[in-house]
């Protein structure tokens, strides 16, 4: 089963990660037909409990279709039907006072019924520790209730995505892989949210990557062949990153040739310790970065997995709408492995 469906080392890298790593994920879109499919492939991988959020009658239907006779890690819930309905309603109903909002009983009743916010109660009060959703929601339908129970209470950080994209038979980058962001959330950022993708991306692609992450601030231009606003907040993303963390190997500003081949790097900027050799490719605004991803995704026919929303405190990750069961398999172990070692940083920083 396994070698019919790993296609490349970084595949191999997710299931040796996570073997014998077993958590709580829950799944808001517990109704799609594709997950259940998908949970049928991941259990030859993980053990982990699988959390499906949503009619009960149709789960099990989904679940006989897919084939599935081995249900001790599946949990089906129900909202409206939850042993925790009350207790998550108070949550609920707490977590907005503590931010000084008046919410109605009927309100916080009505929320606690969405399949979103029962699953992001669920990662809050620690019953469940990951989650990923997206197959048939909506990114702003999972980023509210993330938002508003994930983050409440949490220090404020700039939610935004990432995207790990391996292109086959490339000899750049990280053997063809790439971490992109922000690819979905933020249309114009500014220095401050500028700043906290790329150290979240840092963070992201340490969770990743076998290698070392090389950050390159992409741009128009390179090293000052041309000006502008967008460029002079580049560079001072640059020196603050380096200022928080010395360790962290950043340049830009960087064009894209510059930044990924080196020939063109060691034309236009020899000294640089990231050109042309850049891993992590962090976007100006969002119209370039989600354009590039498109465009490289089926132009080189990449692997793509999911988006890693960055900045939440408990990995709640989003596929898209069209994705496939393979692709909910890979980005589910790809949650757990970004659990893990965040898990393990934590545990260093107590130390």
């Amino acid at each position: 089963m396994q070698g019919k469906i790993i296609r490349n080392e970084f595949e191999e890298y997710i299931i040796s990660s996570i073997k014998g790593y077993e958590r709580n994920i829950v799944y808001p879109d517990g109704e799609d037909l594709r997950l259940t499919q998908a949970l049928k492939i991941f259990k030859y991988f993980n053990s982990s409990k699988t959390i499906l959020i949503g009619k009960e009658n149709l789960i099990l239907n989904n679940i006989k279709e897919s084939g599935i006779t081995d249900t001790n890690t599946i949990e089906i819930i129900e909202p409206s039907k939850s042993s925790k309905f009350n207790d998550y309603k108070s949550l609920i109903i707490n977590l907005f006072k503590s931010r000084q909002k008046e919410i109605t009983e009927e309100q916080a009743d009505e929320m606690v019924r969405n399949n979103n916010y029962f699953a992001a109660l669920m990662a809050k009060s620690g019953d469940a520790h990951c989650g990923v959703s997206g197959s048939l929601s909506s990114t702003e339908a999972m980023m509210k209730p993330l938002i508003q129970i994930i983050q409440a209470g949490q220090k404020k950080r700039y939610l935004n995505a990432a995207v790990l994209i391996i292109i086959p038979n490339c000899f750049y980058g990280l053997n063809g892989q790439f971490l992109l962001a922000d690819v979905g959330i933020i249309p114009d950022p500014n220095e401050e949210q500028l700043l906290d993708i790329t150290l979240l991306s840092y963070e992201t692609a340490k969770a990743y990557f076998k290698g070392e992450p090389k950050i390159a601030m992409l741009s128009y231009s390179t090293k000052g062949s041309s000006k502008g606003e967008k460029i002079d907040q580049i560079k001072k993303v640059v020196g603050q990153v380096k200022k928080i963390n010395p360790q962290i190997k950043i340049d830009g500003e960087l064009q894209f040739d510059a930044a990924v081949f080196p020939d063109v790097a060691q034309k236009k900027c020899p000294d640089s310790e990231v050109a042309g050799q850049a891993n992590v490719l962090i976007f100006p605004e969002l119209n370039s970065a989600n354009i590039t991803l498109k465009a490289i995704h089926r132009l080189t026919n990449a692997g793509y997995y999911g988006s890693t929303i960055q900045g939440a405190a408990i990995p709640f990750n989003d596929t898209t709408r069209g994705c496939s069961p393979i692709d909910l398999v890979w980005l589910s172990g790809m949650t757990l492995l970004q659990l893990k070692k965040w898990n393990r940083m934590k545990r260093i920083n107590l130390n």
